[in-house]
């Protein structure tokens, strides 16, 4: 293979022992690696011990090495949706020894396609998760329900900094805020794409925060985060309830909640409610419905009707009485279909414009699918009914290729014995590997399934229009397989230093691999003391 770099660094001390210069104190922090991110044609590591963001640009014929500086201690990180940006949490430091300076929690936007220079926006607390919108404007930092912060004497875990990434770090921006709390924490936050309240005298697009915790959801207008938020409570009716899943119709305000522990879906419609309150009283009002599930919802899906776009339906699988109800998102009249087996997820096919629903029964690993068709729902004379297709193993987990009517079924939890369910026949391809699937990915044209096993040195490709098996054989064993957006297909091989070797395609040879190693490392030892 084509050795790129290879930096090796070796410290002779005897070499030193004339250098009045301390060494930096990078080489004496923990070192917290977080990565690699994969990006659109790049992939990036955030170094806690160095304080930077690495990335590799495979954009063009050899990859680059990028690097961007950040604040010290890095917690967490996280794409944007778009695959374009990095943005990470640092939790600073108190300056209390060498090497040392003061330094507040920030959250950092690291632009690694338009070379903009990285954003910090202080958020005043060390979160340690990120919620981003759909199209990348807009970030919310929380706390995780365990949290990093071991050190300080207080953490409020209901506060959350609420982010506009379109606009330069201010006073106003970030906006700390505290939601009202009913004994409960967060436990995860949604975002909806941008939606207008129907009727408000602002009837701008808004992004609105759906934090969820035991017993409450509650709704924030995150485009004017310093606005009252409003709260659902869920317990209303006794019990513990725990919101686990929102979907959003955005054409009509709306969004579909699916708890633990509550007998249905709940439509939460944002209604005009004009302000009384003085500037910071918010427009909207939550106005609720249960649509008739009837049971313990399991999962729900979305989608518009493909002959009626204007038509919104919604799919929720209740296992305990072995049935899918499909719900008219916009009259909430609903039908319930049976199916043999109590049903706990929901894939659509394709995912743009589905026209059939797969349904399995992932809890109970029974050894059958069966499809759901989607283009009769709007005829209420259609007979509703499912096809049941016998797969031969347990299924434990349903994954869609991308692009194509083809559904991967995971038979086991080592991921050796696999299966490929083509919804156009309905026909199941049994495939078998050597060893655990660790990793895998499917290439951006959707042709090719590839997939590594650790510990052993080659990377595997399955070609999916005639499930034609092919492998290479690598140096080392790899951690982890990416395929990026141009076609080129990266190993990482999980080195403290960096070792990733590239391939321009599923049908490449080793003389076409290509080595990178020690760019984790790269300027280093250019570092001032």
């Amino acid at each position: 293979m084509k050795t790129l770099t290879r930096i090796v660094l070796v410290l002779i001390l005897a070499a030193l022992t004339g250098c009045p210069a301390e060494r930096p104190p990078a080489f004496d922090r923990d070192r917290l690696l977080l990565g690699p991110i994969p990006l659109k044609d790049r992939l990036a590591w955030v170094d806690s011990a160095l304080d930077r963001v690495v990335a590799l640009d495979f954009t063009a014929d050899r990859p680059a090495v990028l690097t961007r500086d950040i604040g010290r201690s890095a917690v967490y990180a996280a794409p944007t949706p778009d695959r374009a940006r990095v943005l990470v949490i640092t939790r600073g430091e108190e300056a209390l020894e060498r090497g040392q300076v003061d330094e507040p929690p920030q959250l950092w936007d690291i632009d690694l396609e338009g070379g903009n220079p990285p954003r910090a926006y202080q958020v005043g607390s060390p979160f340690d998760r990120i919620a981003v919108s759909a199209d990348g404007s807009l970030a919310v930092t929380y706390f995780s329900q365990g949290g990093p912060d071991d050190h300080g004497f207080f953490r409020n875990p209901n506060e959350l900094a609420f982010i506009n990434l379109a606009q330069e770090p201010s006073p106003t921006n970030p906006v700390l805020k505290t939601v009202r709390s009913f004994g409960s924490t967060p436990t995860g936050i949604m975002l909806s794409p941008p939606m207008a309240v129907p009727g408000a005298a602002d009837a701008g697009l808004r992004t609105f925060a759906f934090v969820l915790a035991q017993n409450v959801v509650t709704i924030v207008d995150a485009t004017h985060p310093e606005r009252i938020e409003a709260s659902i409570r869920l317990d209303v009716d006794g019990g513990n309830v725990m919101p686990r899943e929102v979907v959003f119709a955005p054409l009509s305000a709306t969004a579909y909640l699916r708890s633990d522990g509550a007998r249905d879906v709940l439509e939460v419609v944002l209604a005009n409610d004009p302000p009384v309150g003085g500037p910071l009283s918010n427009d909207f009002r939550p106005v609720l419905a249960e649509l008739g599930a009837g049971s313990g919802p399991a999962d729900i899906a979305i989608f518009d009707d493909i002959a009626q776009p204007d038509r919104r339906w919604v799919l929720a699988a209740t296992p305990g009485t072995r049935e899918v109800v499909v719900i008219d998102a916009d009259t909430a009249e609903f039908r319930k279909v049976d199916v043999p087996d109590p049903v706990d997820r929901i894939v659509l096919f394709p995912g743009d414009r589905p026209t059939v629903a797969v349904l399995a029964a992932i809890g109970r690993q029974i050894d059958r699918v069966h499809l759901l068709p989607l283009t009769r729902l709007s005829d209420e004379l259609a007979l509703l009914d499912v096809e049941t297709i016998q797969v031969g193993q347990p299924v434990r987990d349903v994954v869609p290729v991308p692009g194509s009517e083809l559904a991967m079924l995971v038979h086991d939890d080592d991921r050796t014995v696999l299966g490929l369910l083509d919804l156009t026949y309905g026909s199941v391809s049994p495939l078998q590997g050597v060893g655990r699937l660790d990793s895998y990915a499917f290439t951006a044209s959707g042709e090719y399934l590839v997939g590594t096993t650790r510990q052993v040195a080659r990377v595997g490709f399955l070609e999916l229009a005639n499930l034609h098996p092919t492998d290479l054989r690598l140096d080392t064993a790899p951690t982890a397989i990416f395929a990026l957006a141009n076609g080129k297909l990266v190993a990482d091989h999980g080195a403290p230093a960096g070792h990733v070797t590239i391939l321009p395609g599923p049908g490449a040879g080793r003389d076409e691999a290509q080595v990178l190693d020690g760019f984790l490392l790269a300027g280093i030892l250019d570092q001032e003391p």
